[in-house]
């Protein structure tokens, strides 16, 4: 038995190598097993690790949406009968600091063993990725949806094996581009609670660095994705009230980007909208068994 099980996939090697690192230097009281399903042929360097990690690397070679590409890494803990106190599902480009696995450790030793949504700051700096608008210890529901990104579950062992595989429909570059994450939360809230702690967080770039290494036409791509896998994930679970206000957030996300000058931003997000709208009234009518 492990103590953590972090899973991540891999499309590129520009920040593997990074999540990695920051793991092996900072672990030093948990006994980790960090599994990264690499999607691209170019092979993972060898890496050194420590007593307290086992880097699991696997081959897998195709870049398959991220759900896909996830459950190749659920499987192989389910057919090797892996087994930890906690699960976690950090992108390529998350990475953690010494609190995290201290912390962490803390709760195993006080029998804390719940399923966690956690904070998330934008690398190099002490901003919240997103604000979380509860205390700490709070207990969730399903419409705090919209605070989770797989970056920020920690599941018990409990929950994850009930869970298990992600819904391969959703996510980067599946049928609808994104949502496979809260999807992933709202199936995993029907067999335990979830509670927001924030004393455990880890690191990932912020959407603005992001959306400015994009071209317009990236940005675009991407809203749209996220429109159709947001919409259409709130419509599987039939939470046609959150799908209507997340629709109207993106004319939120047009106002604001257009006062900050991101012009081309604030027209993707106009633009978004639209998406949204279609979205709720296509999956409103569809079936999602």
């Amino acid at each position: 038995m492990f103590d953590l099980i972090l899973i991540s996939t891999c499309c590129d090697h520009n920040n593997i190598y990074k999540l990695i690192q920051s793991v092996i230097d900072n672990n030093k009281d948990l006994n980790c097993l960090l599994i990264i399903v690499n999607q691209v042929p170019d092979e993972i360097n060898y890496v050194n690790t420590n007593s307290k990690t086992v880097l699991k690397i696997i081959e897998h070679g195709k870049k398959e949406n991220s759900s896909v590409a996830r459950n190749v890494a659920i499987s192989y803990i389910k057919e090797l009968a892996i087994s930890a106190q906690f699960v976690a599902f950090p992108d390529d480009d998350s990475s953690y600091d010494k609190f995290f696995f201290s912390t962490l450790m803390s709760f195993i030793g006080g029998n804390k063993l719940n399923n966690y949504v956690t904070d998330v700051y934008c690398t190099g700096t002490k901003n919240l990725f997103r604000t979380i608008n509860h205390i700490d210890g709070a207990l969730l529901n399903a419409k705090d949806f919209y605070s989770v990104g797989a970056v920020n579950l920690v599941l018990n062992y409990s929950t994850f094996s009930k869970t298990l595989f992600f819904d391969e429909r959703f996510g980067v570059n599946a049928q609808y581009g994104a949502g496979e994450d809260g999807d992933y939360f709202l199936r995993a809230l029907k067999f335990e609670n979830f509670y927001y702690s924030n004393k455990l967080f880890s690191f990932h770039p912020s959407a603005d660095s992001k959306y400015k290494s994009l071209t317009y036409k990236q940005l675009r791509s991407r809203l749209r994705n996220y429109a159709r896998g947001c919409i259409a994930l709130l419509c599987k679970h039939k939470m046609y009230w959150a799908a209507l206000k997340l629709t109207f957030r993106a004319l939120g996300g047009s106002v604001l980007y257009l006062l900050k000058l991101q012009f081309s931003t604030a027209l993707a997000y106009f633009e978004a909208f639209f998406v949204r709208l279609n979205c709720l009234i296509k999956y409103s009518f569809s079936s999602f068994n």
